[in-house]
């Protein structure tokens, strides 16, 4: 029996559920769901291009089910966003709060535009565009 996969989320564990919140409202991003829906959020989610992208406490995730996570390492994975304009959303992720990694430039190929922010929590956000 062959099992599929209904749909992809990525889940990004934070120190400040709200301050990435609003980070990535502020990129355009929905939010799509929410829990609790009255109080402090401990995970809430965004749309970008049909893909869930989780924001979840890690404080409440390491009481709930003790994952053992920390949004205060190094990061070793990052979400990339494909965009029509890089620039534009590396300007808005500034404004937004980001701090920059790479301003945008080009790819050595030049087939892409590219740039590297982290969020307030310090995840690493790329922007990409072919062009």
């Amino acid at each position: 029996m062959t099992v599929l996969a209904t749909q992809v989320q990525i889940n990004l564990f934070c120190a400040d559920v709200e301050a990435c919140l609003t980070f990535f409202t502020r990129l355009g991003l929905a939010e799509a769901f929410r829990t609790p829906t009255t109080g402090p959020v401990e995970h809430v989610e965004v749309e970008a291009a049909g893909v869930r992208i989780g924001l979840t406490s890690a404080q409440v995730a390491n009481a709930l089910v003790g994952l053992g996570v920390s949004p205060e390492r190094s990061p070793s994975t990052e979400l990339v966003l494909w965009c029509a304009d890089t620039a534009a959303f590396y300007d808005r992720a500034m404004a937004a709060g980001a701090t920059s990694v790479v301003a945008p430039t080009d790819s050595p190929d030049g087939w892409l535009h590219y740039a590297w922010v982290r969020d307030p929590d310090g995840h690493q956000v790329k922007f990409v565009q072919k062009r």
